[in-house]
């Protein structure tokens, strides 16, 4: 999803925008309160002033009344009058004057009994309420009487020298004290009555008098406020014909079912357009300073901006590595101080400049890793990678340039030795110097590369036939019949080949690679130093070894294999020396299968082991069984893989076997090959001397057929030395078979060690062994290797006593 954008300006713009309008929002509170307060003020000074001035005409109009009366009483010397009656004459005959000069509209004279010597009109009950009132407290008493109209009363009594008591009461108008009022404070003033009780008493307004009457009756028709206690509270603010009008009420009478105020009407027009001035004027200056201001960071914020923009705009640049375009961008301005934007400036040059020097390693890097890709360190040959590139393209140009491509696997004969026996230091030098002979082997336009380990592969295109590669070939082994001299060392190493060839441009590399591998085995195989040209034939001998091992896998699963023990007899008197245990595998669908074929395919397998230990168990319950048969003193060899004896838990393992069934290890002969012995020297001979401390005596089996040396068997604790069979063969036939097995005996004697003839089938090779002092016949021409389960009744038919039968028993 992607984001909108908003420039810099327009963010500090809001920003600032939002911090006015708050700022702008907050005087606005601070004024419209500021306002309220004022005219609050100016409403409760309105009505102060409406309260003083209607208590200072009040008082006016009652002081009027009393020195009227006062002066009367004075001029007709009522105190001495003795009949009232005559004061009430008087009173009536000034009663004119009254009206005219004070506005009295009705005079009542009553005496102490409230019996009327003067009245005007009918006593009201306010006026006997206020006569009341002086009677009691025998003083004067006024007040606001309303009714259809309201009134100023005011009682006083009277007393004359005989002790009467006459109450003279008034009623005046209150119009010359509103006119006094309306002049003094310059506002209309109105008399109004609201029904007794109810929230919404004004709908039912009355107007009883007004200073100006239009106008009580407009604001009267304006009004919306309902709510009397909210406009005795904060006066009624009222907007009419273009002019506002303050209206606030002072409480003046109450009548049994109606409440009379004293309304004041003041012109608040000039108020309410100084406030609305003030606001505007307010407005104005904040749109002006929010115009100024977003102006002012608008162009302050823009050159900003376009540096920013320029910046990010050259950034792409230094993605794609156009560093010296990148700082030619202006991105600089020539000013007196710096900002952040310099240092960002600075910074994406400083950048540019390091990534510039970080792609220059990082191609110089690339090329080391493409060599390190591409070429063996240690030769500097192509490695595999290369190989199979080069392969495939002069496979593929095979559609272009008819013609054949072949490949040459060549591996080093024996080079395991080298390492072994001088260290792998030497090995690395004899590798060089290998690649080497390679590399001066083939042409310029060839490829000579190191597969791995000691094993080279050779790339050879354009060919008219696969005679070009066995040329080739032949020149390869004849570089390495010379001896190759590594200081003062010199070192015979020969190498075995195999060619693949082809015409075929759907052919693919790693099919190539694999026949020519398949042929480098079998040149190997065939005693090396050699070269074979892949065929079908050898595909699918690979083939059979890889059906027999996964049938293998298979027979260790299903317990297919089993034993077979073959006797061994001491050559002078013929008595059993022992058994040698050899493993059998009888498939259920083809029989028994050669040991010849498996026992290669086991040798490397992961499963030898685990079938080693089974072999060596089950050879422990086979000296019981043997044992049983009065057969105490009878050993029994068993075959170890090179994989089991460097096996860490073999003499933990033989241990536990010897505890379990209680036997002693001198009954155990362990024999092993000639090539295991010398694969690692001193772990062999560790080995050979834990076991041997345990009992367990050695054997060296098939010897002279591989590289031992007496040197070899001088250091290791071996009990015998077995004589392959393929010597004892030919030995009455070939007199150099006859002299190896004659000087291999002599040897072992001097060492003091048994010796063991295999494959001992006529009578003319155990007389020939016996002249010369063999110590142990094993072979056909007493029994071929019994299977197990046919062991004691074997047992039981040839060998008495200990002994091999040679006549009948007749003592059975």
């Amino acid at each position: 999803m992607s984001k909108r954008f908003i420039s810099v300006p327009t963010k500090l713009l809001l920003l600032i925008f939002s911090t006015l309008l708050l700022l702008a929002l907050g005087f606005s509170a601070l004024s419209l309160s500021r306002l309220q307060e004022e005219y609050k003020k100016y409403h409760q000074e309105t009505l102060s002033q409406g309260e003083a001035q209607f208590a200072l005409h009040s008082d006016i109009l009652r002081s009027k009344l009393n020195v009227w009366l006062e002066s009367f009483a004075e001029i007709t010397k009522f105190s001495q009058q003795k009949d009232v009656t005559i004061f009430a004459d008087q009173l009536a005959n000034q009663f004119d004057g009254l009206q005219f000069n004070l506005n009295v509209e009705n005079v009542w004279l009553v005496d102490a009994n409230k019996k009327p010597l003067f009245v005007t009109s009918i006593m009201p009950s306010a006026v006997e309420n206020n006569v009341d009132q002086v009677l009691k407290h025998q003083r004067p008493n006024h007040q606001i009487q309303c009714q259809q109209q309201c009134q100023f009363l005011l009682s006083v009594p009277l007393l004359n020298n005989q002790g009467n008591v006459l109450v003279i009461t008034m009623s005046a108008s209150l119009v010359d004290m509103l006119y006094a009022i309306n002049t003094s404070l310059n506002s209309e003033v109105a008399v109004i009555s609201f029904p007794l009780g109810g929230s919404n008493a004004v709908l039912e307004t009355n107007i009883v008098s007004a200073s100006n009457m239009e106008l009580a009756h407009a604001l009267l028709d304006a009004n919306k406020e309902t709510n009397l206690a909210r406009v005795l509270a904060k006066g009624l603010l009222i907007d009419l014909d273009n002019y506002s009008y303050l209206v606030n009420l002072l409480p003046l009478a109450q009548s049994s079912d109606r409440e009379f105020y004293l309304s004041l009407i003041d012109d608040v027009t000039s108020f309410e357009e100084k406030n609305a001035h003030y606001i505007q004027q307010f407005l104005i200056s904040l749109s002006g300073i929010f115009f100024i201001l977003g102006l002012f960071v608008y162009l302050v914020a823009r050159p900003f901006t376009n540096r920013l923009l320029r910046l990010s705009g050259a950034l792409p640049l230094l993605a794609n590595k156009k560093f010296d375009q990148f700082r030619e961008v202006r991105l600089k301005r020539p000013l007196l101080f710096s900002d952040e934007l310099d240092v960002l400036t600075h910074s994406a040059l400083e950048l540019s400049y390091e990534l510039e020097q970080l792609n220059i390693e990082v191609e110089q890097k690339t090329k080391e890793l493409e060599n390190i890709a591409m070429y063996d360190l240690l030769t500097g040959l192509p490695n595999r990678n290369m190989l199979n590139y080069q392969l495939r393209k002069s496979i593929a140009n095979i559609r272009r340039y008819p013609g054949g491509v072949a490949v040459l696997f060549l591996d080093l004969d024996d080079f395991k030795k080298v390492n072994d026996s001088n260290g792998h230091t030497e090995g690395d030098k004899l590798l060089i110097q290998a690649a080497e002979r390679v590399r001066l082997s083939v042409g310029k336009i060839d490829l000579a590369c190191r597969f791995g380990g000691d094993e080279f592969v050779v790339i050879l295109g354009n060919l008219k036939s696969v005679n070009e590669a066995v040329t080739v070939a032949d020149q390869l082994l004849t570089q390495f019949k010379e001896p190759i001299r590594l200081g003062t060392s010199i070192f015979y190493v020969s190498t075995s080949i195999g060619i693949s060839y082809t015409e075929s441009c759907d052919e693919h590399a790693e099919d190539l690679i694999s026949h020519a591998d398949i042929a480098m085995y079998e040149a190997k195989d065939n005693g090396g130093s050699q070269f074979h040209v892949y065929h079908q034939e050898m595909y699918q001998r690979v083939a059979h070894r890889v059906m027999l091992e996964g049938e293998v896998r298979q027979a260790l699963a299903k317990q297919q294999f089993s034993l077979s023990l073959q006797p061994q007899l001491r050559a002078e008197d013929k008595k059993i020396y022992g058994f040698e245990a050899l493993l059998r595998w009888h498939h259920p669908e083809r029989g028994m299968i050669s040991p010849e074929d498996f026992i290669p395919i086991l040798e490397n397998s992961q499963h030898m082991i685990e079938l080693g230990y089974w072999i060596i168990h089950r050879c422990f319950e086979l000296a019981i069984m043997i044992r049983e048969q009065n057969l105490a003193d009878i050993r029994i060899a068993i075959n170890l893989s090179a994989g089991q004896f460097v096996d860490v838990n073999l003499p933990s393992y033989l241990q536990s076997l010897l505890d379990k069934f209680s036997l002693s290890a001198d009954i155990f002969e362990l024999e092993l090959t000639e090539q295991t012995l010398v694969k690692d020297i001193d772990h062999t001979i560790t080995m050979m001397d834990s076991l041997k401390s345990m009992g367990f005596s050695f054997a060296i089996d098939d010897f002279g057929t591989g590289y031992s040396s007496l040197a070899y068997i001088k250091k290791m604790p071996i009990d015998v030395i077995k004589i392959d069979k393929s010597f004892v063969f030919g030995m009455l036939e070939n007199h150099a078979d006859y002299q190896i097995i004659m000087s291999t005996i002599a040897m072992v004697k001097n060492l003091d060690l048994m010796v063991v003839a295999e494959g001992v089938e006529t009578a003319a090779q155990l007389r020939s062994l016996t002249e010369n002092k063999c110590d142990i016949i094993q072979g056909y021409y007493f029994s071929k290797p019994i299977p197990e389960i046919e062991l004691i009744e074997f047992i039981k038919t040839h060998i008495h006593d200990g002994y091999w039968k040679t006549q009948v028993d007749k003592s059975e």
